[in-house]
């Protein structure tokens, strides 16, 4: 059986980059919504994501837990300004895309709600980790689509996830992507570096 697991980094402070869709208010709204319908037919430990921290991770350049030799700051003074010109070079290549999250699932770190992986993201994931390396690494994205809704703060079976079927599906569309620094997790505190449109021909 999936044992949940308690996630030590919450709201402490951490130096990570990421690459991230952030849904607009609409958006925003109907994943409040989806939360608090998990959260009300729940009986697991759950650490609910605030609202203005939700997001759709596309890559994380340098994540929040460490994970180089060096500090994440001296990492990113290093490579930072090259690795947002290849990103935004890229997204700038990249048609904007639709995602449809439909399905809310659990795993032993998350609640999350998922959604098919466009075509588009999926292309320019790919492109990131070939185009950026540090020390022999490459930034591993996501394999699906997804924004997480809760983390746990009790080990224990991870829970059935019961919802009302309202709530989904909700449907975005991404036409810009968001550069940025979290300062503390998971994105209570953070710092924009740009928002690159996508601009690719479908």
């Amino acid at each position: 059986m999936i044992r949940t697991k308690i996630d030590t980094l919450w709201f402490k402070r951490c130096c990570a980059f990421h690459l991230q869709f952030l849904p607009d208010r609409e958006a925003l709204s109907k994943l409040c919504a989806l939360q608090d319908s998990v959260e009300r037919d729940s009986a697991a430990a759950l650490a609910r994501v605030p609202a203005t921290s939700l997001h759709m991770t596309v890559v994380s350049l340098v994540k929040a837990a460490a994970q180089f030799s060096i500090a994440n700051e001296e990492v990113w003074k290093r490579n930072g300004e090259r690795w947002m010109e290849i990103v935004e070079r890229l997204i700038d290549e990249t048609p904007p895309f639709e995602l449809h999250f439909h399905e809310v699932a659990a795993s032993e770190a998350a609640v999350f709600v998922k959604a098919e992986e466009p075509a588009a993201l999926r292309r320019l994931r790919s492109a990131i980790s070939q185009a950026i390396c540090f020390d022999e690494w490459r930034p591993i994205p996501p394999r699906i689509a997804h924004m997480t809704l809760f983390r746990f703060f009790a080990e224990e079976p991870a829970p059935a996830v019961s919802f009302d079927v309202g709530c989904l599906p909700i449907r975005v569309r991404a036409g810009s992507l968001t550069l940025l620094e979290e300062r503390v997790y998971p994105n209570v505190e953070i710092n924009i570096l740009s928002q690159p449109l996508l601009r690719g021909k479908s």
